[in-house]
This record gives C-alpha cells, structure tokens and sequence, in this order.
C-alpha cells in the first residue's frame, strides 16, 4: 500500500510542475551555480539573471542566500527570499512566500554579516502566502501552513499555523527516515 501511496504521490508532483515552474527553476540554478563560482564576471552575470528573475517572474531569492539541494520553486511568483537566508536540502516552496528581515537597512548589521533572515531545516514545506520574519529558526520536516506568519522559532517535526500556532506533528505523520530518534 505504502509504494501505491508514494507513486501517487511522484505522479502529483510531477503533473503539477509546468514547463513554466522548471524554466523558472532552471534560470534559479544556473544563478546559483555562476554566483558560487566565484568572480567579478560570474557575480555580474549572476546579478543579471538575478535581476531578470525578478523582473520577468517576480521572483526575488538572493544569490547570496544559502540554499540546500532539491530546493523546488512550486509556480514563481512573489517569491522572497534575504541575502542571509539559510534554506535546507528537500525544501518545497509555493508562491509569495517570503522570508524577511525584522530591520531593514541596519547598516551595522547588515557591515558585519550577522544574520538577519530566516535559517530553515531541511525538509520543509513553504506553502503559499506564508511569511517568516526575522533571524527565527525552524527546524527539519516543517510545514508552515497557507498564510502563516512566524516570529520565533518553530521545533522540528512541527506544522506552523495562523499566527505563531505551532503544533507538533503526530507520530504516524513523521516520516520514517526521522522516527530513529524518537
């Protein structure tokens, strides 16, 4: 039953995704793989597509926040993400999401790279109109729910809802790869 389920599920996920989603995806990557080359010309050319990004499908994730692997943009649009955001690996995000800072334009802070954005855990699941504010963290296999706004931080294997209503997930909801130390 179990490999019916997942199937099921690979088939949503991948009728779901559009060829619009994945060329957005695809131009995402590509920023992501010239900024971490490294020098003036990349950076430049990072910043372009970055800019076009915004522009074209406002889509706004800076190439200096640090994301993890098979971080999936479901449908582009109003996405954003801070230059010192820390985003997991197996991260799903959904559209207007954003990820923000509780002070904006603090020349100190922002001079000593000190983190001002959102770290999330691996795992999660951004849905739509979600917003998280400030240098909260929220641990691994996190939903923050359609919505939800978050100011402190969320404990993993927990689904965020409303306001800053954290509930822990049931057992039976954690997946397997996590129950080893529960």
């Amino acid at each position: 039953m179990s490999i019916l389920k997942d199937i099921k599920l690979w088939l949503t996920d991948l009728l779901c995704i559009s060829n619009y989603d994945r060329k957005v995806e695809r131009k995402f990557w590509k920023m992501r793989r010239l900024y971490e080359k490294g020098g003036y010309i990349n950076c430049k050319r990072a910043l372009r597509l970055e800019n076009i990004l915004q522009e074209k499908y406002q889509l706004k994730i800076s190439r200096r926040a640090k994301i993890g692997e098979n971080f999936q943009i479901r449908h582009p649009m109003g996405i954003r993400i801070g230059p010192t955001a820390e985003i997991g690996d197996n991260c799903k995000v959904y559209p207007f999401f954003v990820a923000m800072a509780a002070v904006k334009n603090d020349r100190d802070l922002i001079l000593n790279h000190v983190r001002r954005h959102p770290k999330i855990g691996n795992d999660c699941m951004l849905c739509s109109k979600a917003t998280v504010i400030g240098p909260v963290t929220i641990g691994d296999d996190v939903i923050i729910g359609a919505c939800a706004i978050v100011t402190k931080d969320v404990p993993s294997h927990s689904v965020v809802k409303g306001l800053n209503q954290i509930r822990p997930k049931r057992l039976e909801e954690i997946p397997d790869k996590y129950k080893v130390g529960l």
